[in-house]
Protein backbone atom coordinates (compact mmCIF):
# COMPACT_ATOMS: atom_id res chain seq x y z
CA UNK A 1 0.00 0.00 0.00
CA UNK A 2 1.01 3.64 -0.47
CA UNK A 3 2.42 6.01 1.48
CA UNK A 4 -0.31 8.08 0.10
CA UNK A 5 -3.36 5.70 1.17
CA UNK A 6 -1.64 5.30 4.74
CA UNK A 7 -1.89 8.97 4.95
CA UNK A 8 -5.52 9.13 3.84
CA UNK A 9 -6.27 6.36 6.19
CA UNK A 10 -4.36 8.27 8.82
CA UNK A 11 -6.22 11.43 8.43
CA UNK A 12 -9.69 9.61 7.83
CA UNK A 13 -9.44 8.72 11.47
CA UNK A 14 -11.07 11.43 14.10
CA UNK A 15 -8.54 10.57 17.03
CA UNK A 16 -5.75 12.11 17.17
CA UNK A 17 -3.13 9.53 15.85
CA UNK A 18 0.98 10.00 16.01
CA UNK A 19 4.11 8.23 15.57
CA UNK A 20 7.49 8.83 17.92
CA UNK A 21 10.69 7.53 17.35
CA UNK A 22 12.82 6.17 20.49
CA UNK A 23 13.83 9.44 21.51
CA UNK A 24 9.91 10.38 21.53
CA UNK A 25 10.18 12.93 18.49
CA UNK A 26 7.02 12.92 16.32
CA UNK A 27 7.54 11.53 13.17
CA UNK A 28 3.89 10.98 11.77
CA UNK A 29 0.93 12.55 12.68
CA UNK A 30 -2.54 12.64 11.26
CA UNK A 31 -5.27 15.62 11.14
CA UNK A 32 -6.65 15.00 13.99
CA UNK A 33 -3.45 15.36 16.44
CA UNK A 34 -2.50 18.32 14.56
CA UNK A 35 -5.23 20.19 15.25
CA UNK A 36 -5.71 19.13 19.16
CA UNK A 37 -1.59 20.52 18.87
CA UNK A 38 -2.89 23.79 17.46
CA UNK A 39 0.18 23.54 14.81
CA UNK A 40 0.86 21.59 11.29
CA UNK A 41 1.76 18.56 10.56
CA UNK A 42 5.36 20.31 9.59
CA UNK A 43 5.72 22.31 12.78
CA UNK A 44 5.06 19.43 14.66
CA UNK A 45 7.43 16.60 13.16
CA UNK A 46 11.13 16.53 15.13
CA UNK A 47 9.65 18.06 18.41
CA UNK A 48 9.43 14.91 21.63
CA UNK A 49 5.31 15.02 21.48
CA UNK A 50 5.77 16.48 25.29
CA UNK A 51 6.30 19.95 23.15
CA UNK A 52 3.51 19.27 21.03
CA UNK A 53 0.70 16.86 22.43
CA UNK A 54 -0.29 15.78 24.74
CA UNK A 55 1.42 18.94 26.70
CA UNK A 56 3.65 18.28 29.62
CA UNK A 57 7.71 18.55 30.79
CA UNK A 58 8.51 15.36 29.68
CA UNK A 59 7.76 11.79 28.66
CA UNK A 60 4.39 10.39 30.06
CA UNK A 61 4.47 7.22 32.51
CA UNK A 62 3.29 4.26 30.73
CA UNK A 63 2.59 3.48 27.48
CA UNK A 64 3.59 6.95 25.99
CA UNK A 65 6.78 6.93 27.88
CA UNK A 66 8.63 3.92 27.19
CA UNK A 67 9.89 1.63 24.37
CA UNK A 68 9.56 -1.63 25.88
CA UNK A 69 8.97 -4.68 24.26
CA UNK A 70 5.83 -4.98 26.46
CA UNK A 71 4.84 -1.70 25.40
CA UNK A 72 2.34 -2.69 22.27
CA UNK A 73 -1.64 -2.72 23.35
CA UNK A 74 -0.31 -0.52 26.50
CA UNK A 75 -3.46 2.45 27.53
CA UNK A 76 -3.38 5.25 29.81
CA UNK A 77 -5.27 8.03 30.63
CA UNK A 78 -4.03 11.40 29.78
CA UNK A 79 -5.40 15.04 31.44
CA UNK A 80 -4.98 17.91 29.09
CA UNK A 81 -6.81 20.41 30.89
CA UNK A 82 -10.29 19.29 31.71
CA UNK A 83 -10.22 16.98 28.82
CA UNK A 84 -9.52 13.32 29.37
CA UNK A 85 -7.67 11.03 27.17
CA UNK A 86 -7.35 7.47 26.69
CA UNK A 87 -3.87 6.67 24.74
CA UNK A 88 -3.71 3.13 23.35
CA UNK A 89 0.06 2.49 22.55
CA UNK A 90 1.41 0.47 19.47
CA UNK A 91 4.64 -1.34 19.09
CA UNK A 92 6.25 -0.59 15.36
CA UNK A 93 8.84 -3.11 14.29
CA UNK A 94 10.34 -4.49 11.38
CA UNK A 95 10.35 -7.90 9.57
CA UNK A 96 12.91 -9.42 11.63
CA UNK A 97 11.01 -8.40 14.92
CA UNK A 98 13.32 -5.04 16.34
CA UNK A 99 11.45 -2.19 17.74
CA UNK A 100 11.38 0.69 15.65
CA UNK A 101 8.92 3.16 16.18
CA UNK A 102 5.49 3.90 18.49
CA UNK A 103 2.05 4.57 17.71
CA UNK A 104 -0.83 5.97 19.48
CA UNK A 105 -3.96 6.37 19.35
CA UNK A 106 -5.75 9.43 21.58
CA UNK A 107 -9.23 8.93 22.33
CA UNK A 108 -11.68 11.79 23.91
CA UNK A 109 -13.37 9.81 27.18
CA UNK A 110 -14.41 12.64 28.85
CA UNK A 111 -18.14 12.30 28.14
CA UNK A 112 -17.78 8.72 28.91
CA UNK A 113 -16.32 8.98 31.63
CA UNK A 114 -18.23 12.03 33.05
CA UNK A 115 -21.52 9.85 32.17
CA UNK A 116 -20.05 7.23 34.33
CA UNK A 117 -19.49 9.78 37.13
CA UNK A 118 -22.75 10.84 36.87
CA UNK A 119 -24.44 7.30 36.71
CA UNK A 120 -22.12 6.50 39.90
CA UNK A 121 -23.56 9.42 41.46
CA UNK A 122 -27.14 8.09 40.81
CA UNK A 123 -26.50 4.65 41.46
CA UNK A 124 -25.00 5.92 45.08
CA UNK A 125 -28.08 7.90 45.56
CA UNK A 126 -31.20 5.49 44.53
CA UNK A 127 -29.13 2.96 46.81
CA UNK A 128 -29.56 6.15 49.83
CA UNK A 129 -32.73 6.62 49.05
CA UNK A 130 -32.95 2.38 49.33
CA UNK A 131 -31.44 2.59 53.09
CA UNK A 132 -33.79 5.39 53.81
CA UNK A 133 -37.14 3.94 52.32
CA UNK A 134 -36.00 0.44 54.94
CA UNK A 135 -36.37 3.50 57.70
CA UNK A 136 -39.53 4.64 56.65
CA UNK A 137 -40.99 1.37 57.17
CA UNK A 138 -38.99 -0.24 60.17
CA UNK A 139 -39.22 3.46 62.25
CA UNK A 140 -41.10 3.46 65.69
CA UNK A 141 -41.44 7.17 65.59
CA UNK A 142 -40.74 10.37 63.46
CA UNK A 143 -37.60 11.05 66.02
CA UNK A 144 -35.64 7.65 65.09
CA UNK A 145 -36.80 8.35 61.43
CA UNK A 146 -35.15 11.38 61.16
CA UNK A 147 -32.11 10.25 62.77
CA UNK A 148 -31.97 7.61 60.82
CA UNK A 149 -32.40 9.64 57.25
CA UNK A 150 -29.28 12.02 58.61
CA UNK A 151 -26.91 9.44 59.57
CA UNK A 152 -27.94 7.75 55.70
CA UNK A 153 -27.55 10.98 53.82
CA UNK A 154 -23.92 11.29 55.34
CA UNK A 155 -22.83 7.82 55.56
CA UNK A 156 -24.07 6.47 52.33
CA UNK A 157 -24.74 9.44 50.31
CA UNK A 158 -21.72 10.94 50.73
CA UNK A 159 -23.20 14.45 52.05
CA UNK A 160 -20.83 16.12 54.64
CA UNK A 161 -23.73 16.43 57.32
CA UNK A 162 -27.98 16.81 57.51
CA UNK A 163 -30.32 17.72 59.68
CA UNK A 164 -33.82 17.73 60.31
CA UNK A 165 -35.99 20.83 61.56
CA UNK A 166 -39.44 21.73 62.71
CA UNK A 167 -40.64 24.93 62.48
CA UNK A 168 -41.84 26.18 65.76
CA UNK A 169 -44.90 28.57 65.95
CA UNK A 170 -44.21 30.17 69.42
CA UNK A 171 -42.70 33.75 70.03
CA UNK A 172 -39.66 34.34 67.40
CA UNK A 173 -40.61 31.54 65.58
CA UNK A 174 -37.83 29.08 65.76
CA UNK A 175 -36.45 26.51 64.10
CA UNK A 176 -35.80 23.51 66.36
CA UNK A 177 -33.27 20.85 65.25
CA UNK A 178 -34.86 17.26 65.78
CA UNK A 179 -31.77 15.24 64.47
CA UNK A 180 -28.69 15.47 62.47
CA UNK A 181 -25.48 13.15 61.28
CA UNK A 182 -21.98 15.17 60.79
CA UNK A 183 -22.54 18.44 62.57
CA UNK A 184 -23.44 18.61 66.10
CA UNK A 185 -27.21 19.71 67.00
CA UNK A 186 -25.50 22.52 69.14
CA UNK A 187 -24.07 24.10 66.36
CA UNK A 188 -27.24 24.00 64.55
CA UNK A 189 -28.51 25.77 67.64
CA UNK A 190 -25.77 28.39 67.76
CA UNK A 191 -27.20 29.42 64.37
CA UNK A 192 -30.53 31.14 65.96
CA UNK A 193 -32.36 29.91 63.31
CA UNK A 194 -36.12 31.24 62.76
CA UNK A 195 -38.68 31.13 60.01
CA UNK A 196 -40.18 34.50 61.11
CA UNK A 197 -40.05 37.52 57.82
CA UNK A 198 -37.37 39.84 59.84
CA UNK A 199 -33.48 39.77 59.35
CA UNK A 200 -32.73 36.44 61.36
CA UNK A 201 -35.10 34.53 59.15
CA UNK A 202 -34.04 35.00 55.57
CA UNK A 203 -31.53 32.73 55.63
CA UNK A 204 -31.74 29.99 53.53
CA UNK A 205 -33.99 27.20 56.23
CA UNK A 206 -35.95 30.18 57.24
CA UNK A 207 -37.14 31.02 54.12
CA UNK A 208 -37.59 27.51 53.04
CA UNK A 209 -40.01 26.99 55.73
CA UNK A 210 -41.87 30.11 55.04
CA UNK A 211 -42.37 29.94 51.46
CA UNK A 212 -42.23 26.40 51.45
CA UNK A 213 -40.08 26.40 48.52
CA UNK A 214 -36.60 24.61 48.12
CA UNK A 215 -33.52 27.04 48.85
CA UNK A 216 -29.91 25.76 46.71
CA UNK A 217 -26.82 27.25 46.63
CA UNK A 218 -23.84 25.60 44.68
CA UNK A 219 -21.70 28.30 46.28
CA UNK A 220 -21.87 28.80 49.54
CA UNK A 221 -19.14 31.60 49.88
CA UNK A 222 -20.61 33.81 47.50
CA UNK A 223 -24.43 33.47 48.22
CA UNK A 224 -25.24 36.17 50.23
CA UNK A 225 -27.96 34.23 52.08
CA UNK A 226 -25.38 32.14 54.20
CA UNK A 227 -23.38 35.57 54.93
CA UNK A 228 -24.29 34.53 58.81
CA UNK A 229 -22.56 31.45 58.43
CA UNK A 230 -19.98 31.96 55.77
CA UNK A 231 -17.44 31.16 58.88
CA UNK A 232 -18.91 27.41 59.72
CA UNK A 233 -19.02 26.78 56.36
CA UNK A 234 -15.34 27.69 55.80
CA UNK A 235 -14.28 25.45 59.10
CA UNK A 236 -16.87 22.91 58.04
CA UNK A 237 -15.50 22.60 54.62
CA UNK A 238 -18.91 23.16 53.13
CA UNK A 239 -18.83 24.13 49.37
CA UNK A 240 -22.82 23.86 48.53
CA UNK A 241 -26.27 23.21 50.48
CA UNK A 242 -29.61 22.26 49.88
CA UNK A 243 -32.64 23.23 52.91
CA UNK A 244 -35.55 21.38 50.68
CA UNK A 245 -38.91 21.62 53.06
CA UNK A 246 -40.84 18.90 54.59
CA UNK A 247 -44.79 19.32 53.42
CA UNK A 248 -47.55 17.49 54.48
CA UNK A 249 -51.11 18.37 53.42
CA UNK A 250 -49.89 21.50 52.00
CA UNK A 251 -48.33 22.50 55.46
CA UNK A 252 -44.97 22.87 56.15
CA UNK A 253 -43.71 20.96 58.88
CA UNK A 254 -40.08 21.86 58.65
CA UNK A 255 -36.95 21.60 56.45
CA UNK A 256 -34.26 18.71 55.66
CA UNK A 257 -30.71 20.60 54.86
CA UNK A 258 -27.90 18.85 53.58
CA UNK A 259 -24.17 20.21 53.06
CA UNK A 260 -21.84 18.95 50.46
CA UNK A 261 -18.63 19.20 49.54
CA UNK A 262 -18.67 19.19 46.05
CA UNK A 263 -21.46 21.34 43.82
CA UNK A 264 -22.58 18.49 41.76
CA UNK A 265 -23.55 17.31 44.59
CA UNK A 266 -27.21 19.26 44.00
CA UNK A 267 -27.14 19.18 40.19
CA UNK A 268 -30.49 18.90 39.08
CA UNK A 269 -30.91 15.28 38.71
CA UNK A 270 -29.82 14.49 42.51
CA UNK A 271 -32.27 17.28 43.53
CA UNK A 272 -35.18 15.66 41.93
CA UNK A 273 -34.05 13.12 43.67
CA UNK A 274 -33.45 14.64 47.25
CA UNK A 275 -36.87 16.31 46.83
CA UNK A 276 -38.73 12.95 46.35
CA UNK A 277 -36.78 12.03 49.88
CA UNK A 278 -37.37 14.98 51.41
CA UNK A 279 -41.23 14.13 50.53
CA UNK A 280 -40.85 10.53 52.04
CA UNK A 281 -39.57 11.90 55.01
CA UNK A 282 -42.65 14.44 55.79
CA UNK A 283 -45.05 11.76 54.43
CA UNK A 284 -43.53 9.26 57.09
CA UNK A 285 -43.54 12.29 60.09
CA UNK A 286 -47.02 13.06 59.11
CA UNK A 287 -48.58 9.34 59.55
CA UNK A 288 -46.92 9.02 62.39
CA UNK A 289 -48.27 11.87 64.04
CA UNK A 290 -51.76 10.83 62.32
CA UNK A 291 -50.95 7.07 63.50
CA UNK A 292 -51.99 6.35 59.55
CA UNK A 293 -51.36 2.88 58.01
CA UNK A 294 -48.20 1.74 57.50
CA UNK A 295 -49.48 1.08 53.94
CA UNK A 296 -49.42 4.50 52.95
CA UNK A 297 -46.02 4.65 53.91
CA UNK A 298 -45.28 1.74 51.45
CA UNK A 299 -47.02 3.45 48.47
CA UNK A 300 -44.72 6.00 49.41
CA UNK A 301 -41.61 4.47 49.22
CA UNK A 302 -42.88 1.98 45.76
CA UNK A 303 -43.12 5.76 44.19
CA UNK A 304 -39.25 6.74 44.96
CA UNK A 305 -38.27 3.31 43.72
CA UNK A 306 -39.54 4.01 40.33
CA UNK A 307 -38.76 7.56 40.10
CA UNK A 308 -35.36 6.95 41.03
CA UNK A 309 -35.04 3.88 38.70
CA UNK A 310 -36.94 6.19 35.75
CA UNK A 311 -34.31 8.44 36.41
CA UNK A 312 -31.13 6.25 36.08
CA UNK A 313 -32.75 4.78 32.93
CA UNK A 314 -32.98 8.41 30.88
CA UNK A 315 -29.22 8.70 31.38
CA UNK A 316 -28.66 5.71 28.76
CA UNK A 317 -31.41 7.63 26.39
CA UNK A 318 -30.25 11.21 27.22
CA UNK A 319 -26.54 9.38 25.07
CA UNK A 320 -29.25 7.14 22.77
CA UNK A 321 -31.94 9.32 21.27
CA UNK A 322 -32.34 6.59 18.51
CA UNK A 323 -33.87 4.19 21.01
CA UNK A 324 -35.50 6.96 23.77
CA UNK A 325 -38.30 5.29 24.96
CA UNK A 326 -37.49 1.95 24.15
CA UNK A 327 -37.17 0.53 27.76
CA UNK A 328 -40.00 2.00 28.72
CA UNK A 329 -42.05 0.96 25.94
CA UNK A 330 -40.48 -3.14 26.58
CA UNK A 331 -41.74 -2.52 30.23
CA UNK A 332 -44.75 -1.85 29.10
CA UNK A 333 -45.82 -4.77 26.57
CA UNK A 334 -43.22 -7.07 28.91
CA UNK A 335 -46.27 -6.18 32.17
CA UNK A 336 -48.70 -6.67 29.24
CA UNK A 337 -47.87 -10.22 28.74
CA UNK A 338 -47.29 -11.05 32.47
CA UNK A 339 -50.62 -9.91 33.09
CA UNK A 340 -52.15 -12.08 30.27
CA UNK A 341 -49.95 -15.09 32.05
CA UNK A 342 -51.55 -14.38 35.28
CA UNK A 343 -48.80 -13.50 36.80
CA UNK A 344 -48.72 -12.46 40.48
CA UNK A 345 -48.88 -8.04 40.82
CA UNK A 346 -45.44 -8.62 42.86
CA UNK A 347 -43.39 -10.67 40.33
CA UNK A 348 -45.35 -8.20 37.54
CA UNK A 349 -43.42 -4.95 39.60
CA UNK A 350 -40.13 -6.44 39.73
CA UNK A 351 -40.53 -7.15 36.01
CA UNK A 352 -41.56 -3.61 34.95
CA UNK A 353 -38.61 -2.17 37.03
CA UNK A 354 -36.20 -5.06 35.19
CA UNK A 355 -37.70 -3.50 31.75
CA UNK A 356 -37.17 -0.01 32.60
CA UNK A 357 -33.57 -0.30 32.92
CA UNK A 358 -32.53 -3.22 30.67
CA UNK A 359 -30.24 -1.49 28.69
CA UNK A 360 -28.96 0.72 31.27
CA UNK A 361 -25.39 -0.86 30.36
CA UNK A 362 -25.33 0.34 27.19
CA UNK A 363 -23.46 3.46 29.06
CA UNK A 364 -20.50 1.58 28.72
CA UNK A 365 -20.78 1.85 24.69
CA UNK A 366 -19.52 4.55 23.27
CA UNK A 367 -22.50 7.45 21.61
CA UNK A 368 -21.07 6.91 18.35
CA UNK A 369 -21.77 2.72 17.86
CA UNK A 370 -25.01 3.27 19.78
CA UNK A 371 -26.49 5.85 17.12
CA UNK A 372 -24.10 4.45 13.86
CA UNK A 373 -26.64 4.65 10.71
CA UNK A 374 -24.61 1.68 9.45
CA UNK A 375 -24.05 -2.06 10.02
CA UNK A 376 -21.98 -2.89 12.80
CA UNK A 377 -19.03 -4.28 12.29
CA UNK A 378 -17.67 -7.88 14.23
CA UNK A 379 -15.73 -5.67 16.65
CA UNK A 380 -18.10 -3.08 17.38
CA UNK A 381 -21.15 -5.78 17.79
CA UNK A 382 -18.69 -7.49 20.70
CA UNK A 383 -18.85 -4.05 22.24
CA UNK A 384 -22.47 -3.79 22.25
CA UNK A 385 -23.03 -7.73 23.51
CA UNK A 386 -20.85 -6.75 26.81
CA UNK A 387 -24.11 -4.44 27.97
CA UNK A 388 -26.16 -7.05 29.81
CA UNK A 389 -23.10 -7.78 32.57
CA UNK A 390 -22.72 -3.97 32.33
CA UNK A 391 -25.97 -4.14 32.96
CA UNK A 392 -26.15 -6.38 36.01
CA UNK A 393 -22.42 -4.96 37.64
CA UNK A 394 -24.32 -1.12 37.79
CA UNK A 395 -27.15 -2.96 39.26
CA UNK A 396 -26.24 -6.10 41.51
CA UNK A 397 -25.41 -3.89 44.39
CA UNK A 398 -28.98 -2.03 44.66
CA UNK A 399 -30.97 -3.85 47.25
CA UNK A 400 -34.28 -4.47 45.23
CA UNK A 401 -36.88 -6.29 46.70
CA UNK A 402 -36.85 -8.55 42.84
CA UNK A 403 -33.89 -10.03 40.96
CA UNK A 404 -33.96 -6.88 38.84
CA UNK A 405 -29.85 -7.15 37.90
CA UNK A 406 -30.27 -11.11 37.15
CA UNK A 407 -33.10 -10.44 34.83
CA UNK A 408 -31.21 -7.95 33.28
CA UNK A 409 -28.23 -9.81 33.18
CA UNK A 410 -29.84 -12.65 31.12
CA UNK A 411 -32.16 -10.55 28.94
CA UNK A 412 -30.79 -11.70 25.36
CA UNK A 413 -30.25 -15.39 26.38
CA UNK A 414 -32.16 -17.96 24.93
CA UNK A 415 -33.84 -21.12 24.67
CA UNK A 416 -31.36 -23.55 22.58
CA UNK A 417 -28.48 -21.65 24.45
CA UNK A 418 -27.30 -19.43 20.94
CA UNK A 419 -27.42 -16.10 23.27
CA UNK A 420 -25.19 -13.94 25.23
CA UNK A 421 -23.46 -13.31 27.66
CA UNK A 422 -23.67 -16.81 29.28
CA UNK A 423 -25.38 -19.19 26.67
CA UNK A 424 -27.76 -20.29 28.97
CA UNK A 425 -30.89 -22.74 28.41
CA UNK A 426 -34.31 -23.66 29.05
CA UNK A 427 -35.35 -22.86 32.33
CA UNK A 428 -31.92 -21.56 33.63
CA UNK A 429 -33.47 -18.56 32.25
CA UNK A 430 -36.08 -16.50 34.50
CA UNK A 431 -39.19 -16.51 33.37
CA UNK A 432 -39.55 -12.48 34.06
CA UNK A 433 -36.52 -12.70 31.16
CA UNK A 434 -38.26 -14.95 29.15
CA UNK A 435 -40.96 -12.50 29.25
CA UNK A 436 -38.59 -9.42 28.71
CA UNK A 437 -36.84 -11.05 26.02
CA UNK A 438 -40.09 -11.48 24.23
CA UNK A 439 -40.94 -7.94 24.76
CA UNK A 440 -37.88 -6.37 23.65
CA UNK A 441 -37.72 -8.68 20.38
CA UNK A 442 -40.86 -7.15 18.98
CA UNK A 443 -40.55 -3.58 20.28
CA UNK A 444 -37.01 -3.40 18.46
CA UNK A 445 -38.15 -4.93 15.59
CA UNK A 446 -41.70 -2.97 15.47
CA UNK A 447 -40.02 0.75 16.02
CA UNK A 448 -37.34 2.56 13.58
CA UNK A 449 -33.75 2.65 14.11
CA UNK A 450 -31.02 4.32 11.94
CA UNK A 451 -29.78 2.05 10.24
CA UNK A 452 -33.29 0.43 8.96
CA UNK A 453 -36.95 1.41 8.94
CA UNK A 454 -39.51 0.01 11.53
CA UNK A 455 -40.94 -3.39 10.43
CA UNK A 456 -43.88 -2.88 12.14
CA UNK A 457 -45.98 -5.39 14.79
CA UNK A 458 -46.82 -8.28 12.12
CA UNK A 459 -43.34 -9.36 11.12
CA UNK A 460 -42.37 -9.00 14.69
CA UNK A 461 -45.05 -11.36 15.85
CA UNK A 462 -44.22 -13.64 13.08
CA UNK A 463 -40.38 -13.66 14.35
CA UNK A 464 -41.10 -15.26 17.64
CA UNK A 465 -44.04 -16.71 16.35
CA UNK A 466 -41.53 -19.07 13.86
CA UNK A 467 -39.07 -19.56 16.58
CA UNK A 468 -41.27 -20.10 19.60
CA UNK A 469 -39.71 -23.24 21.72
CA UNK A 470 -36.04 -22.55 19.73
CA UNK A 471 -35.32 -18.93 21.16
CA UNK A 472 -38.68 -18.20 22.86
CA UNK A 473 -40.40 -19.45 25.36
CA UNK A 474 -43.85 -21.07 23.95
CA UNK A 475 -46.41 -19.81 26.40
CA UNK A 476 -44.35 -16.32 26.48
CA UNK A 477 -44.83 -16.09 22.80
CA UNK A 478 -48.69 -17.29 22.60
CA UNK A 479 -49.55 -14.54 25.47
CA UNK A 480 -48.34 -11.82 23.25
CA UNK A 481 -49.95 -12.87 20.39
CA UNK A 482 -53.42 -13.13 22.34
CA UNK A 483 -52.41 -9.33 23.66
CA UNK A 484 -52.15 -8.37 20.06
CA UNK A 485 -54.81 -10.27 18.49
CA UNK A 486 -57.21 -10.76 20.93
CA UNK A 487 -56.46 -7.73 23.05
CA UNK A 488 -55.67 -5.00 20.45
CA UNK A 489 -52.64 -4.15 22.35
CA UNK A 490 -51.16 -0.82 21.00
CA UNK A 491 -47.79 1.20 21.59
Amino acid sequence: MSPEIWRYIFDAIDDPVFLHDEQFRVLLANRAYCREAGMSEAEALGKPYWEVFPPGAGPLPGGLGTMSEGHSGSQEEVSVGARLFLSTGYAVRDDPGKLLYSLHILSDITERREAERHLARLSRMYRTISQCNQHLVRAVDELELAREMCRVLVEDGGFSAAWVGYAETGAGKPIRPIAAAGIEPGEIEAMNLSWEDSERGHGPTGSTVRSGEMRVSRDILNDPLWAPWRELALQRGYVAAAAIPLKANDRVLGALDIYGADADAFAPDMIDLLTELAGDLAFGISNFRVRAERMGILESLEHSLDHAVTAIAATVEMRDPYTAGHQRRVARLAVAIAAEMGLPDDQVQGLRMAGVVHDIGKIHVPAEILASPAKLSDAEFEIIKTHPQAGWEILKGIDFPWSVAEIVYQHHEKLDGSGYPRGLKGEEILLETRILTVADVVEAMTSHRPYRPGFGVFPALQEISRNKGKFYDVAVVEACMRVFMEKNYEW
